[in-house]
């Protein structure tokens, strides 16, 4: 995850922050592992990432890991 935040510049990050209802600096923290996104969150980011982010990436204590990658 942290390597897709990385990929993104500075203005994708705040349009990907904007479109799922957060801020860059959450995003920040929950793509580098110090947050845990939540339910909704981690829905929306799936969504909006076209899955290149997964709600199993992120909460796998939720969401159970339906494919191998």
């Amino acid at each position: 995850m942290k390597e897709y935040w990385d990929s993104l510049s500075k203005a994708e990050q705040m349009d990907l922050a904007k479109s799922v209802g957060s801020t860059t600096g959450y995003l920040r923290l929950v793509f580098n592992g110090y947050k845990k996104a939540g339910f909704l969150l981690a829905q929306r980011l799936e969504e909006v990432t076209a899955g290149n982010i997964t709600k199993s990436d992120m909460r796998p204590d939720i969401y159970k890991i339906t494919s191998s990658r």
